[in-house]
């Protein structure tokens, strides 16, 4: 749902902030007063092109900033793609540079234009403009189908099969192709396996041998200073064992006058006792520390070749001698290569029959529910002058599986009698494409997760008792969803829970529009007046107004009436975020 937007510099509009609620809001204004704009502007809060061309003359950029009701599917794709989560609602602004270049951010965070579209796919569908109309998008015709035929659990049966399948061919590639490629690949694992073989290398041998390395080079060294080292704790006077060993007897004269010196006794007791200790095991250590050039130099070759054989697989030696499993493994595998393959060529086929039998469920039930779509989207045309148009949902089945199934899902349309039904896309004209996405929307009410529609003159073509159906078919869309509708027809504004007015006027010698929220009551009626008779609001016409409001109040449930139009009062206020 779309709780507000502000445009600045876009085309004739300076400044516009305008904050929307639930239910049906009607846009209306004479013809060029800008009312395409702000749907031109939504559309580049969903990720649409834009060039320089909008923005206004005189300025070097444009912004527009937009407020979305944070749904729990616009929650997911914020956690998806690494974009701050705000709470309640997502912020979106996107700034276009005169020089091309353009800036988007998402909850105050810089993203792509990519990451904008990936954001709000399917968030709003506005007619008019086939690219951001996702009913038109044929690759989600299917979905669609799925969606109004509630297909979910035929979906992950045959889901379920497609992933087993996908996991035995998964394990037939890993075996190889040719195999002239197979051998090859084999020769190659050998030779590596006998390189790591010959060496055989053990956990944590590098970090023993360049211990002992650093101790067989320095040995001297040690020798020396353990020498030097024993001799300070127990050779010459004074020696620390000395020292200590006379403090010692000093403190056992004075505890037996004062017996508090007996813990400093017993500490120096045990230093002496840990001295002595050390002196024997410095002995020991330089009397067994001896140079050795022949095993340090065995030591150096032997480190040299680990750390040659740890560069050429790019790994630690405990990530080699984890390589030396899994060469052993695919190995073992390759040679037993034909043998395997008939198993697992056995196991596809009966893996690939189940899925196909899952896939031909699934099929038949699309084909099902092509049939009772079609209908329901006929008979919305018919009570929107568009009786004799053909709209039918087309299932072929192929021969291939694929993630969704084994069919081919699109809608084929047509708008005049004697023409031949073509896909959506390339038939419907704006104003038909409207009424036919109204609908569309009517039949998929109970399924479709869009928030927001955008009706761009969804009234062309009409008059008189069809637009009344028109305006009725809107309001029923809009008690389940947010509705917008650009419209030139009174029947279809008197149905509205808010009225916005965009009127273009003289500012300091330049074009401005503005977008005023009209009040209910005399401004509603004053403005639907000015849509029946034009510039000059006659006394009859305020009538008819008046009259068209009260039909629109008596044809709206009661419980609507009473509630009012929620969600109609001002929010979604718009603040900046970068």
């Amino acid at each position: 749902m779309l709780l507000g937007l502000r445009i600045s510099n876009v085309a004739v509009i300076e400044e516009v902030e305008v904050a929307f609620g639930a239910g049906l809001t009607v846009l209306t204004g004479e013809t060029g007063a800008g009312k395409s704009i702000l749907v031109d502007a939504l559309g580049l809060l969903l990720g649409g092109r834009a060039d320089a061309d909008v923005i206004r003359a005189g300025c070097e950029d444009a912004a527009v900033e937009g407020v979305f009701a944070r749904t729990p599917v616009l929650a997911a794709r914020l956690e998806e793609l690494g974009l701050p989560d705000l709470g309640e609602e997502v912020l979106v602004r996107r700034v276009l540079g005169r020089t091309g270049r353009g800036k988007v951010y998402v909850n105050g965070a810089l993203v792509t234009l990519g990451v904008l579209g990936k954001l709000t796919r399917g968030a709003v569908d506005i007619a008019g403009q086939h690219e951001h109309v996702s009913l038109f998008d044929s690759g989600l015709h299917r979905v669609l189908l799925d969606k109004y035929g509630r297909l979910e659990e035929a979906l992950a049966a045959y889901g379920r099969e497609w992933a087993n399948l996908r996991e035995v061919d998964g394990r037939m590639d890993a075996l190889g192709g040719d195999d002239a490629k197979v051998r090859e690949r084999a020769e190659f694992l050998r030779f590596q396996l006998d390189e790591i073989t010959r060496l055989d290398p053990e956990t944590g041998e590098d970090v023993k041998l360049d211990a002992e390395r650093r101790r067989l080079g320095s040995a001297q060294k040690l020798k020396r200073q353990g020498a030097e080292a024993e001799l300070l704790v127990s050779g010459e006077a004074p020696s620390a064992v000395e020292i200590v060993g006379r403090a010692l007897g000093l403190v056992h004269e004075g505890v037996k006058c004062d017996a508090t010196l007996a813990p400093v006794a017993q500490s120096l007791s045990t230093a002496l006792s840990e001295l002595e200790e050390a002196a024997r095991l410095l002995n020991r250590y330089v009397e067994g520390l001896e140079s050795d050039p022949g095993r340090l130099g065995e030591v150096e070759e032997r480190l040299d070749a680990l750390k040659r054989l740890c560069r050429k697989h790019g790994a630690t030696l405990d990530g080699v001698l984890k390589k030396r499993g899994e060469l052993e493994t695919e190995l073992g595998t390759l040679e037993n290569r034909r043998e395997i393959l008939e198993e697992l060529n056995q196991e596809r086929k009966r893996v690939e029959e189940r899925a196909r039998k899952a896939a031909l469920t699934l099929s038949r039930a699309r084909k099902a529910s092509a049939g009772a779509f079609s209908q329901q989207v006929r008979e919305g045309l018919g009570g929107l002058a568009m009786g004799k148009a053909a709209f039918e949902v087309r299932v072929t089945a192929g021969e291939s599986l694929r993630p969704d199934g084994m069919d081919e899902v699109e809608f084929f349309f047509s708008a005049n009698p004697g023409e031949p039904a073509r896909p959506l896309a390339k038939v419907a004209s704006g104003g038909e494409a409207s009424r036919l996405l109204l609908a569309l929307k009517r039949a998929l009410a109970d399924s479709d997760a869009c928030g927001c529609y955008i009706l761009d003159e969804a009234d062309a073509g009409v008059s008189g008792a069809i637009a009344d159906v028109v305006g009725r078919m809107i309001r029923e869309v809009s008690s389940h969803r947010q509705v917008l509708c650009i419209t030139h027809l009174p029947q279809v504004a008197a149905y509205a829970d808010a009225h916005l007015l965009i009127r273009k006027s003289v500012k300091g010698e330049r074009t401005v529009s503005q977008v005023l929220s009209l009040s209910a009551g005399a401004e509603r009626t004053q403005e639907l007046a000015r849509m029946m008779s034009g510039v000059e609001v006659t006394r009859e016409a305020l009538g008819a107004a008046e009259a068209l409001v009260r039909s629109a109040h008596r044809a709206t449930p009661r419980a609507r009436r009473e509630s009012g139009p929620e969600g109609n009062s001002p929010r979604g206020r718009l603040r900046r975020t970068a």
